[in-house]
């Protein structure tokens, strides 16, 4: 394996034709904004053929499921009712 990368969260995620750009941030704990919450800074892209992009996003899927089966995450069901109301409208 070759560079490890580190990232508190996915800040955005840009699609271009065939091409995913996906930014990544860091916290920077000796930095705070005026109200006293972390600061953020998005230093890192990973960029990735939309059809990558499909493949991992189903492999990071199956992954949440056997958390959730394995009791590691619960599910929330308002989020559950929301995503599937949205996909139904989504569809038709």
């Amino acid at each position: 394996m070759g560079t490890e990368i580190f990232a508190d969260a996915v800040s955005a995620v840009h699609v271009t034709g065939n091409v995913v750009r996906i930014d990544l941030m860091t916290m920077q704990p000796h930095l705070k904004s005026e109200n006293g919450q972390p600061v953020f800074d998005v230093n890192k892209r990973i960029i990735m053929p939309l059809e990558g992009f499909i493949q991992s996003f189903a492999l990071q899927e199956n992954i949440i499921k056997q958390l959730i089966a394995n009791g590691v995450l619960k599910v929330n069901q308002d989020l559950s009712r929301s995503i599937a109301s949205d996909s139904k409208n989504s569809e038709g």
